[in-house]
């Protein structure tokens, strides 16, 4: 699990309100301070949310919902699960979930990182345009929904609706797949996409080898899609 400097200050959340949290989070950033450990978090939601900061907020514990989101430059670190919406439309920065995510991790992110060691719930990535989401485990239905750039790297299993509607971006996964979304194909592995694979396997200690994973793209065939046209909608279903 990642750590902090020794002599990091804390933010113990045990007797302070969710605004309270956040304030003192944002004292500390704008004090310069690198490391910040935050103790007994206990789950609460909308925690370390828009910080703008180059520092590194640890969390030793769980989070609720909609930790980190808009996030635009700090490393923030969960020892523990998180709920829904981790990293929801962060700018850029590091998020890291050494447990696993609810629903929406890293929807709508514009750049940056977001690691979940373990599973991710439904709709993981969705709407992503850009970053980077690396999901150790399984994700649910539905993720990478209209994605629109990035990437993401699945080393587990996925459920049903990989990939719909997709626009652009790539998707790697390792595991199974119940099935694909509208419009997203299987393509062959380029030597970029292997290198990729090794970097981001190697960074997180990914038992998997590039070879492992396949790629998923967009078939472009709703690229243009017209109302004039159904057969291509039937024919992506």
């Amino acid at each position: 699990m990642a750590q902090v400097t020794t002599f990091a200050p804390i933010v113990d959340c045990a007797e302070l309100t969710t605004r309270e949290i956040n304030q003192a989070i944002r004292v500390l950033c704008d004090e310069g301070s690198a490391d910040i450990c935050v103790t007994n978090p206990s789950a609460r939601h909308n925690l370390a949310v828009a910080l703008v900061t180059g520092s590194k907020i640890l969390f030793d514990g769980p989070v609720g919902w909609y930790a980190a989101g808009m996030n635009d430059g700090a490393h923030v670190v969960v020892n523990g699960n998180c709920g829904w919406g981790v990293a929801e439309c962060m700018m850029s920065g590091r998020v890291e979930v050494n447990g696993h995510a609810g629903s929406g991790t890293a929807a709508s992110i514009r750049g940056g990182l977001v690691y979940v060691a373990g599973n991710a719930g439904a709709r993981a990535g969705i709407a992503m345009k850009g970053g980077t989401l690396v999901v150790g485990g399984d994700v649910g239905y539905m993720s990478g929904f209209m994605m629109q750039r990035g990437t993401m790297v699945v080393g587990g299993d996925a459920a049903d609706g990989l990939g719909d509607s997709m626009y652009e971006g790539v998707i790697y996964i390792a595991g199974s797949i119940a099935s694909l979304g509208a419009d997203a194909i299987e393509a062959p592995l380029t030597d970029e996409d292997l290198a990729t694979l090794k970097q981001i396997a190697d960074e997180f200690g990914m038992p998997q080898t590039p070879d492992d994973f396949r790629r998923i793209e967009a078939g472009r065939q709703l690229w243009t899609f017209s109302t004039k046209e159904p057969e291509l909608w039937r024919a992506a279903l």
